[in-house]
């Protein structure tokens, strides 16, 4: 136990006097009295630790209460040595509401973040706001954190310790309205440890990001459009919504993509790589993909790029489709036939003829015929033609 006062011995004694053991609320109430009749701030914190220490539901009131008091009396504590100890006071404080989900302490909690001058108690009062599901507090946890992410704050320690808080919160609230701030709280200023905190947090918040997600891969940079996409395709969001994304997401990364600087077109062929993948992973056969398919093999960044364009193509199968893998072959086809045969018109061969037999649609089988009996591919590249031939019905 804890050192005590006079006067909280006293009270102790004649509480427990003839008693061969104290229940759990016979305990509650020696240390709600110590509490109470304690003149000394170490005293009081002591109590709190005692009290924290039965692992009893029951003292949750008690705690709020003293949250309440503490606040309250807070500009009696302005010394050299009382603030440090009141900061870990309320500190504890706060935790121990978050630990017993003492609901009823919400207001108190948001007054220490807004008049307690310290950060750990701002911080664990945060944490405990989350931790008793205090959703009326979620907007005004969102717009803190999303103001904290604009630059370093003068005391960047402060300023990191208050996202931490955030962070956890907004984790266990699993409002959406966390999900943004706390997505560019994972690519912020802060160290990689409350980076990593925010990106674990992510997927806890929300099943489905799509909407956040949507506004970020069309506003910000390509680096955050790509762990966004990641985020949304990875999540637990309706396939359909994942597949409207990831169409979006590769027309935007087009649209926007900055062939004349080096970086940026490379960062946005990583992003629509994802977005490519994404739609071969769910199996989209919509044809509002279909030109943005086409123009990555056209335009893509690298050949892996173009590769995963005429994937995308073969698993989307419809007519627009299988008539665009018609058109890129009967291109190269026409190009052998000029005598421009080399192995990366081979290899793009190889993989659009698999690209339209797994469409199973007849518009290819034209083309297919045409590379089946042009002597000017190589041995591989027909045998690939007339083997696609065979798939389909006579």
């Amino acid at each position: 136990m804890k050192r005590l006062s006079s006067l909280a011995l006293l009270v102790l004694i004649a509480v427990t006097a003839g008693s061969p053991a104290l229940f759990a609320d016979e305990m509650t109430e020696v240390y709600r009295q110590i509490y109470q009749q304690s003149a000394s701030l170490q005293d009081k914190y002591n109590a709190i630790q005692n009290l924290i220490a039965l692992d009893d539901r029951s003292v949750a009131p008690i705690l709020s209460e003293a949250l309440s008091d503490l606040i309250l009396t807070q500009a009696s504590y302005k010394s050299f040595v009382d603030k440090p100890l009141y900061g870990r006071t309320v500190q504890l404080v706060a935790a121990g509401i978050g630990k017993y989900k003492a609901a009823d302490a919400a207001h108190s909690l948001w007054d220490v973040v807004q008049q307690v001058d310290d950060p750990l108690a701002q911080s664990e009062a945060l944490m405990a706001l989350g931790q008793i599901r205090a959703l009326d507090y979620a907007e005004r946890i969102s717009k803190m954190l999303s103001d904290l992410n604009l630059a370093p704050t003068a005391d960047p320690d402060k300023g990191e310790k208050l996202a931490f808080g955030c962070i956890v919160a907004l984790d266990k609230l699993k409002d959406l309205r966390g999900f943004a701030p706390v997505f560019f709280a994972s690519d912020g200023w802060y160290s990689q440890r409350t980076r990593q905190l925010a990106l674990k947090a992510l997927p806890n918040i929300t099943d489905d990001p799509t909407d956040p997600v949507t506004a970020i891969i069309t506003n910000e940079t390509a680096t955050r459009k790509s762990l966004a996409l990641k985020l949304e395709l990875g999540s637990a969001a309706p396939p359909d919504r994942k597949a409207v994304t990831a169409i979006l997401a590769l027309g935007i990364g087009h649209l926007q993509s900055n062939a004349n600087s080096p970086e940026v077109a490379r960062n946005f062929g990583d992003f629509r790589k994802i977005a490519l993948r994404g739609l071969i992973q769910l199996g989209v056969k919509d044809p509002a993909a279909v030109d943005a398919e086409r123009k990555s093999y056209d335009n893509g960044y690298d050949s892996e790029e173009q590769l995963l364009g005429l994937q995308a193509l073969g698993v989307n199968g419809g007519d627009a489709a299988a008539t665009a893998l018609s058109s890129i072959l009967k291109r190269l086809n026409d190009e052998v036939g000029s005598g421009l045969l080399d192995a990366g018109r081979q290899r793009m061969a190889r993989a659009a003829i698999a690209a339209a037999t797994a469409t199973k649609n007849p518009i290819v089988r034209p083309v297919l015929y045409l590379i089946a009996n042009n002597n000017q591919w190589s041995d591989s590249v027909m045998n690939d033609a007339s083997a696609a031939l065979k798939t389909f019905k006579q």
